[in-house]
């Protein structure tokens, strides 16, 4: 039994790739003997993991980090360590925004936040601690094991691999997380089983392309392999997939798709756009032709299909024709669910040295054009759901006092999708069968059916 090292609270932002980092961190430092706590006023130490992918993520994390140092300098917090994909990339930033903050720890280095606690604990000053690395110095394959999970006990995101080899000219994650390393399909095997102990009855396979899983171990694609191992687990009900790449996705993936029955028709595949010069500026390795084929092969041999895409407008050199051309794929209905994100400009991006900059006003502008054209799909596919009855698993409760119950299809994924407003009063974490009655645009009125 260890001695109390003090209480640590956690704030954890950005993707489901960061939220597990904050989990695995979690569970080291309960497992060295400090005590987690909810609450921020009154910690030894409050620990900020940090999301540095887009300038409004990182504006989030610096005022979180803020909110944070003005409990520390009321007395309300002893010590504040910022962790996470914000300090190996953007060091000078903090150093100059957060200059009383008692540690800083790379994503990198996300396994030495126990240690770097330890030592701020022993030292009587407000000793300062930076911890940065190379994101490819150790190649390293971190451990996912062990967790201390935030998401709700029902289900558990599962990360197959670290980094990216792909050089989209937006992106500037490879320079975060590294190189693309596939994690050893033994250890996946190993942290899946662990969840599912846990109480996990749903898998969201995560990763910066998990299409990508085998081409750097094995010399091939291997992700439909460890899928349909996964699915073998005793007592899992769903495998859901996030952040499949276009150009990657094989034959083999699809057939599985189509015949697995806990591998969910669901998948997320940022897409980014359709228009073919769009696609080359950003160095995306695919076509809006290629895309289009790939879609209507993925609709002929999976009819339970749903497809959940990403997309970015206002990209440098994008034209009204190419545009229009996104808005146009989108009425067409070959995404079932969409992300929109106005471009940003990041300085450590190949893009932000792209001519035909397009104003922030226009950016916007198509923004909100297109996120309405989407919205309008979403809620006419909705709409032709009213009679058909989804299998669900209760998530909590809703705000409707005449469906109290919130629910969440296979066609839908965590915080990101539609919800379900279920009749009558159900418990977090069962799978039910439910009639939908009623669309209201993004949510669905429903009614359980009794078998």
């Amino acid at each position: 039994m260890h001695t109390s090292l003090g209480t640590v609270a956690f704030v954890s932002l950005g993707c489901p790739k960061n939220l597990i980092d904050s989990e695995t961190m979690l569970g080291g430092l309960a497992a060295e003997g400090f005590v987690i706590t909810p609450e921020y006023r009154g910690a030894d130490v409050v620990v900020i993991n940090t999301c540095g992918f887009l300038d409004a993520s990182r504006q989030e994390s610096l005022e979180t980090i803020g909110r944070m140092l003005e409990l520390k300098q009321r007395g309300e917090v002893k010590r504040v360590v910022v962790a996470g994909c914000m300090v190996g990339n953007y060091r000078e930033l903090l150093e100059r925004e957060v200059p009383h903050a008692d540690a800083l720890v790379s994503v990198n280095d996300r396994a030495q936040v126990t240690s770097v606690l330890r030592e701020l604990r022993q030292s009587g000053e407000l000793a300062r601690k930076a911890v940065i690395s190379d994101p490819d110095a150790q190649g390293t394959i971190y451990d996912d094991r062990h967790r201390l999970r935030l998401t709700p006990r029902h289900y558990a995101y599962l990360r197959i691999s670290e980094g990216c080899n792909h050089t989209c000219s937006f992106c500037v994650i490879p320079s975060i997380r590294g190189r693309f390393r596939s994690k050893p399909r033994a250890q996946i095997l190993q942290e899946a089983r662990e969840l599912v102990s846990d109480g996990a009855r749903e898998l969201i396979i995560v990763a910066q392309d998990s299409t990508y899983y085998g081409l750097d171990n094995e010399g091939r694609k291997t992700l439909h392999e460890l899928l349909a191992e996964v699915a073998g687990i005793p007592d899992l009900r769903w495998l859901r997939l996030m952040y499949a790449y276009p150009s990657q996705v094989t034959d083999e993936l699809i057939d599985l798709l189509a015949r697995e029955p806990k591998l969910l028709g669901y998948i997320d595949m940022p897409l980014q756009h359709v228009s073919t010069p769009v696609l080359a500026r950003m160095k995306r390795g695919t076509t809006g032709e290629s895309t289009l084929r790939l879609l209507e092969r993925m609709r002929a041999r999976v009819p339970r299909l749903t497809l959940r895409s990403t997309f970015i407008v206002g990209f440098p050199g994008e034209s009204e024709e190419q545009f229009e051309e996104l808005c146009d794929f989108l009425r067409q209905g070959y995404v079932d669910r969409a992300g929109v994100f106005p471009y940003s400009d990041e300085s450590q991006a190949e893009s932000f040295q792209l001519d035909g900059k397009l104003p922030e006003a226009e950016i916007m502008r198509r923004h909100a054009r297109v996120m309405e054209v989407a919205q309008q799909a979403l809620f006419a596919r909705n709409e032709r759901l009213v009679g058909q009855t989804l299998e669900c698993v209760t998530e909590g409760q809703s705000q409707d006092p005449k469906y109290p119950t919130e629910a969440r299809s296979s066609m839908d994924a965590p915080e990101i999708d539609c919800t379900l407003r279920l009749k009558g009063d159900f418990a977090p974490g069962q799978w039910l069968k439910a009639r939908i009655v009623r669309s209201l645009g993004f949510d669905l009125l429903a009614e359980v059916q009794r078998a």
